[in-house]
């Protein structure tokens, strides 16, 4: 395969897109090898707030697909950033997994009157005490941010509620608007293509769920292709307005959609 397109890097999605319940999906692993192959720099994104970049490599390893920590952003690092920048000098209540509490260590805070909370996906520990916890720091002034507000998601076969039900109920509970900082915010795509050290007409977005994957591209001013498995439904195409030449029916399919698109 040579890089006949003018796109010189791919974002791609994980869940959804490369992994189905945990498992690659047919052609996942030969089609990131035929894109490096190629030439094409690539970058992993992923909404999850349960597994760190490294947990994210190693499951995809597994996998037979080769993807490198340095190469995978997730909602969380996004969030980290958009802390830093606006509320180095605040106290926040950090209501994440355990896994991901080490992550945030170096910030300030506070269990009274925080001046922002950040809502990860809790899974279990979501429960009436913590939800109303956090309606009343809203209610005090607090900022909500959140990594995605994503409805549901794949886990053992099955689908569950994910933790932007929640983060929805609170909006409207207290009258309020979350900060979100992973898909389908631009934060975390434009920061991608920084780290690719592209331009965005050089970069492709390429994912399953057209309210992250999509969204966040047309958000960001990125090129995209839909693909036909994780969360994707016939009706996406003309739900979205989303014609056939940004359609593949599967992951295997993108080595060959890139040799002979020229454009998008």
């Amino acid at each position: 395969m040579e890089n006949s397109s003018h796109y010189k890097g791919v974002i791609l999605d994980v869940d959804g897109t490369l992994l189905l319940h945990g498992k690659a999906l047919p052609g996942a692993g030969e089609a990131i090898a035929a894109l490096r192959r190629a030439g094409y720099r690539l970058h992993f994104v992923s909404n999850t707030t349960s597994r760190s970049e490294a947990q994210l490599a190693q499951a995809l390893f597994l996998q037979g697909i080769d993807a490198s920590e340095a190469e995978i952003q997730t909602s969380v690092s996004a969030c980290l950033y958009f802390l830093q920048t606006h509320f180095s000098d605040k106290k926040g209540f950090i209501a994440v997994p355990e896994a991901l509490q080490k992550h945030f260590s170096q910030l300030a805070r506070c269990d009274d009157r925080p001046d922002y909370v950040v809502l990860g996906d809790l899974d279990e520990r979501f429960n009436y005490a913590i939800l109303n916890q956090i309606f009343n720091f809203i209610r005090n002034g607090a900022q909500l941010v959140v990594f995605h507000k994503n409805n549901w998601y794949f886990r053992d076969g099955k689908t569950w509620l994910d933790s932007g039900a929640f983060t929805r109920a609170l909006e409207l509970a207290g009258d309020t608007q979350a900060v979100v900082t992973g898909k389908p915010s631009p934060v975390m795509f434009q920061s991608a293509i920084q780290r690719m050290g592209l331009q965005k007409d050089q970069v492709l977005v390429v994912g399953d769920d057209v309210t992250t994957d999509v969204a966040g591209a047309r958000n960001a001013g990125l090129a995209f292709l839909l693909v036909g498995s994780g969360k994707f439904k016939p009706t996406d195409l003309t739900a979205h307005h989303i014609p056939q030449s940004h359609f593949i029916s599967a992951i295997a399919g993108l080595p060959e959609w890139l040799q002979y698109r020229v454009t998008l």
